[in-house]
């Protein structure tokens, strides 16, 4: 019997500090996760008058000589791939998925190529983000030659309801404000 005891606790031990690593990596995970998207007032990329944006992390991806940042931005009126290197749509495969929905397809760009808008049914789209695990853009810069693939950039969607919650809601002031007591 005392074995049996003595066993039974060890084990409920282990299984203790087992189940606390697993909540650890789980809470780590959820903090990190909330980081992917920010609600905050900046300069829109198009009119560049500041307004509340929407903004992923920014990923790195090679544009086919040299790396450059990608940043999704959703400024309520479209949602934006904002790059530092010329988008390439001669090839007509710009596109964003989300998750495993059909793709989006577009070439619109501004600002001298390095900004692509998705605005086709803009409600459709904020329910896919808002739903969603993962938004993938596949993207072709210029000039890259010969011809390569378009270039697949994942984005984290965690983060993104709370994010557009906060656009709907108004924005955040800016950090490092204070707002004036009542």
């Amino acid at each position: 019997m005392q074995i049996n005891h003595a066993l039974r606790n060890q084990v409920s031990g282990r299984s203790r500090w087992a189940a606390f690593i697993v909540a650890s990596g789980l809470l780590a995970a959820a903090s990190t996760a909330e980081a992917a998207w920010t609600a905050a007032i900046k300069p829109d990329p198009l009119t560049r008058q500041p307004r509340c944006l929407l903004s992923s992390d920014p990923q790195v991806t090679s544009d086919g000589y040299d790396s450059t940042p990608v940043t999704l931005v959703f400024n309520g009126g479209g949602l934006l791939v904002v790059t530092e290197s010329e988008l390439d749509a001669s090839f007509a495969d710009l596109q964003l998925t989300v998750d495993k929905e059909p793709s989006i397809h577009s070439d619109q760009r501004e600002r001298k190529n390095m900004i692509l808008i998705f605005d086709q049914d803009l409600p459709d789209l904020i329910r896919k983000l808002r739903a969603g695990k993962q938004a993938t853009v596949y993207l072709r810069f210029w000039p890259t030659w010969p011809a390569t693939q378009p270039f697949a950039v994942t984005f984290s969607l965690a983060g993104f309801s709370k994010a557009h919650d906060s656009l709907t809601q108004g924005c955040p002031p800016p950090s490092g404000t204070t707002l004036p007591s009542r």
